[in-house]
């Protein structure tokens, strides 16, 4: 065919254009060439109007593509008029020249170029006289815009319109193609990013996780996630941003990210939850997320759940079925702001298993999701968490091809779980009290250098403010396990301290900052009517020490 064409453009009997026209059809391979696949957008666009620019014997051409969420035009690749894209053009649709093409999406010719036909002074002042641009489109879908352009006053012809059609057309097709490419990888490599890169360590627990993409679409916004607060809190999240490919992994990593934030405020999951429906509402309208987020205290023999519209986890009890977690399910986030979140408790003695999944794992074409359900009910058992993982994965997904993504986050709690010493007991608010804590406190911890005078001056500071400032009874907990000692304060007073300058000769103020100078680790946390002060020391740094 080619050497056909090139044949007839030099037939003296052929009109020129028409012979002009053949001799550039005779190019247009050129922007299918195989080796141009490896280029990214930029390159690749850059490189196509360089060919361009040859076919249509013009001296500028320039690529915009659509923004969809502004509603404009950008400036991405240019021969000729680079400044378009150095400077950052932006042209709203229906304005100016290519705002125009893109809101009729049709071919439009300048004969004049100036103020009063083109938006962009870049181009009447690079001195170009003619212009002919067209939509990039891809079926019913608007990509962008492509114009070429002369600095000598020769018009663009019908037959130059139809040539850029057919330019313009594997432009399009290059360029969507490879933009599919580069956000597939985007996405995948963005998502497994935001998967935790090591599971947490906690004494009394297992774990296990698993994260497998679809095979045949797009990745999507499934995440889990594990991790520990400074105050020794583990959380526990699965969830799932609606959609796939890249803008719903990049959402998925905004709501795990606030989701991280909000738990260092030591609040609840149903309190975590109404913030991160209140952040998804303001910033990222129009998203619809599922999640299921719990959080665990030493010696973790509860849970507390809650969910938001996601499947509940699956619970294994030695010497019992099997069973989905009684969990008040709530709208999934994004769908209402107002609603009050619950919590459900969740009992795990030693030896139980949670199991944490996205919808990928139990969905199925054309079968009710409670057949899902039922056959995650039976292939969850006590036992490794590792092995607890390895038979779910077996038993659901077999030998199908997943065509959702699959996450996956089993928790098992082991037989040693409980800690070393766990010791409560109420004050009443008079000077004496301080003392009585110390000795109280004392009579739990083990022998370890330099341990006693330290936790000792720490809860003299913490239970006389309860007693200076709050005037009500207080709560002393204290829990020793092999890797700290953790003791906790409380009392009827909600106002949480915070920590304050104070003067050298001051003789106040002091109490929470020597608390900070003595401890590993400390926080308060406020609730409705009452107030905690905790604080932690590591053992093994003390016997290091």
């Amino acid at each position: 065919m080619n050497r056909f064409v090139a044949r007839r453009a030099y037939d003296p009997c052929v009109p020129k254009d028409v012979s002009e026209t053949l001799s550039h059809l005779g190019d247009l391979p050129s922007l299918s060439d195989t080796s141009l696949t490896h280029l990214d957008v930029d390159d690749l666009l850059s490189e196509l109007l360089t060919r361009v620019r040859d076919i249509l014997d013009a001296d500028t051409a320039a690529v915009l593509l659509l923004d969809e969420s502004s509603g404009t035009l950008v400036a991405r690749a240019a021969r000729g008029i680079e400044e378009e894209v150095r400077q950052g053009v932006r042209v709203p649709l229906g304005a100016g020249f290519a705002g125009r093409i893109a809101a009729t999406r049709g071919p439009i010719r300048l004969d004049r170029v100036d103020a009063t036909t083109v938006a962009n002074p870049i181009l009447w002042e690079k001195g170009i006289r003619v212009m002919l641009g067209l939509p990039l489109l891809s079926g019913d879908r608007l990509l962008g815009v492509i114009h070429v352009g002369r600095l000598e006053h020769r018009p663009f012809t019908d037959q130059d319109v139809e040539l850029l059609q057919v330019v313009a057309e594997r432009v399009a097709s290059a360029t969507q193609s490879r933009l599919l490419a580069i956000e597939r990888a985007a996405a995948g490599l963005l998502e497994r990013s935001l998967l935790p890169s090591r599971l947490p360590r906690c004494e009394g627990l297992e774990f296990a996780g698993r994260y497998v993409p679809a095979e045949e679409r797009s990745v999507g916004g499934d995440w889990y996630d594990l991790f520990t607060l400074p105050s020794g809190r583990l959380w526990i999240v699965a969830g799932d941003v609606a959609g796939h490919g890249l803008h719903a992994a990049v959402v998925m990593g905004r709501i795990r990210s606030a989701l991280r934030a909000y738990t260092l405020l030591e609040i609840d999951p149903p309190d975590v939850l109404r913030l991160v429906d209140r952040k998804v509402d303001q910033f990222e309208m129009g998203t619809i997320a599922t999640v299921a987020c719990a959080v665990m205290e030493r010696p973790y023999e509860t849970m507390t759940l809650a969910v938001a519209g996601h499947p509940p986890p699956a619970i294994a009890i030695p010497g019992r079925p099997t069973e989905l977690a009684a969990v008040d399910v709530g709208p999934p986030i994004g769908m209402s702001t107002d609603i009050e979140r619950a919590a459900t408790e969740v009992q795990l003695p030693p030896g139980a298993v949670a199991v944490f999944y996205t919808d990928g794992l139990v969905e199925r074409r054309e079968e009710s999701l409670v057949v899902g359900l039922e056959r995650l009910r039976a292939a969850v058992a006590t036992g490794p968490a590792e092995e607890v993982a390895r038979d779910v994965m077996h038993s659901l997904v077999a030998d199908t091809v997943p065509q959702d993504d699959i996450a996956l986050v089993v928790i098992r709690r082991t037989e040693d779980a409980s800690p070393i010493v766990q010791r409560v007991r109420q004050f009443d608010a008079e000077a004496t009290s301080a003392r009585e804590a110390r000795s109280f406190v004392a009579a739990a911890l083990p022998e370890v250098d330099g341990l006693d005078e330290r936790v000792a001056l720490a809860v003299s500071e913490v239970a006389s403010n309860a007693i200076l400032h709050a005037r009500t009874e207080f709560t002393v907990r204290v829990r020793v396990d092999p890797h700290r000692v953790r003791v906790e304060v409380t009392d009827g007073d909600p106002q949480v301290p915070v920590p304050q300058q104070f003067a050298s000769d001051s003789v106040t103020g002091r109490g929470l900052a020597i608390v900070e100078q003595l401890t590993d680790r400390w926080g308060a946390d406020g609730r409705d009517d009452d107030k905690t002060v905790w604080f932690e020391i590591d053992l093994p740094l003390l016997e290091g020490r």
